[in-house]
């Protein structure tokens, strides 16, 4: 979404709103363990404040992926937010990089950029199915959320065996 900011920076509006959509081809996932599978949907306002410009968007998204435990297909929804001071035609270094900084160059600013930005940056590390999802057997693969497998569980690390034997004595 391009705004045109030069007409609310001239005007007495104290916000500017606005809202739209980003299709889910424009979020390139370098890889293809999830995928967008909605349009993101995002919507918010700027604000004049004390002589600044303030940023505030809300975003909402659906993603399909796997599950990190039994790998089952997923959709999960996100909704997140970001706030960020709006500064115009700086070029910033790295180690002059700020997440609380958006800039603008010639009163337009390409907010399509930091929406998606803000997409990659609340994406889970790891996605479950469900909160109580238990996963595969290791040894057999069983899906232990439909079944239960006759695997028996008794290995024990020989760096540890010594230690089943400790609190007998007692």
């Amino acid at each position: 979404m391009k705004i045109d900011l030069i007409k609310f920076f001239k005007s007495a509006d104290k916000v500017y709103p606005f809202n739209g959509e980003i299709s889910p081809d424009a979020f390139d996932s370098k890889n293809d363990e999830f995928q967008i599978i909605e349009p993101i949907g995002y919507s918010g306002a700027i604000y004049k404040v004390d002589g600044s410009y303030i940023i505030n968007a809300d975003i909402q998204y659906k993603y399909e992926t796997k599950c990190a435990r039994c790998f089952k297909n997923t959709v999960n929804e996100v909704n997140t937010s970001f706030s960020a001071k709006l500064e115009e035609n700086h070029k910033p270094t790295e180690e002059e990089e700020d997440d609380d900084i958006i800039y603008y160059e010639e009163g337009i600013l390409y907010l399509d950029k930091y929406i998606l930005l803000e997409v990659t940056s609340s994406l889970p590390m790891k996605t479950l199915c469900d909160e109580n999802c238990k996963g595969l057997c290791d040894k057999c693969g069983a899906d232990l959320n439909k079944e239960r497998c006759n695997c028996e569980d008794d290995y024990i690390d020989p760096r540890l065996e010594k230690l089943k034997d400790f609190f007998l004595d007692e």
